[in-house]
C-alpha cells in the first residue's frame, strides 16, 4: 500500500485590492485650529492639505510592514500652491523623495508618521475619515 500525503490545496489569501494607507486621513495640530488632510489614492498619488497649502505628490509604500511594524512610505511632491502649511513651512517641488515610516493602529483607523523606524520622532495619530 502506498501512502499519499496529498493535502488539499491551500488557498492563499488574495492580495489586497488596495493598501491600508489608501483613503482620507486627518490630523489637527495640538493647540491649533489648523488641520492636515491627506488623501492617499490607489493610483499612487496623494493630495495633501495643511492650512493654506495644497500639494499633489506621488507615493510608494511597502506592501508589508517591517519586523518593527512600520511601513516605509516615500513621497515626492509634484505640485504645490506655494502657501504655508499648518506649521508655517513652505514645501517646494524639488523632485527629492521624502521617506517616512508609518504605523497603523490595530483596527487600522489611525496611523502615526515617524522620521525613522522608531517612536521617538513621530506625529499623529491621523484618523481615517469618510470624506
Amino acid at each position: 500500500a502506498s501512502l499519499q500525503a496529498a493535502a488539499p490545496p491551500v488557498a492563499l489569501p488574495a492580495a489586497p485590492a488596495q493598501h491600508t494607507v489608501v483613503g482620507n486621513w486627518t490630523w489637527t495640530l495640538p493647540g491649533k485650529q489648523c488641520a492636515e488632510t491627506w488623501q492617499y489614492r490607489a493610483n499612487g498619488t496623494i493630495q495633501g492639505r495643511s492650512g493654506e497649502e495644497v500639494t499633489q505628490s506621488r507615493y510608494e509604500v511597502s506592501p508589508v510592514p517591517s519586523l518593527l511594524g512600520f511601513y516605509r512610505l516615500t513621497e515626492t511632491v509634484q505640485e504645490t500652491n506655494g502657501k504655508r502649511d499648518c506649521s508655517g513651512d513652505l514645501h517646494e517641488v524639488s523632485g527629492a523623495p521624502l521617506t517616512r515610516f508609518i504605523q497603523f493602529s490595530p483596527k487600522q483607523e489611525q496611523l502615526i508618521v515617524c522620521k525613522e523606524e522608531s517612536l521617538t520622532a513621530c506625529f499623529g495619530p491621523l484618523k481615517r475619515s469618510a470624506d
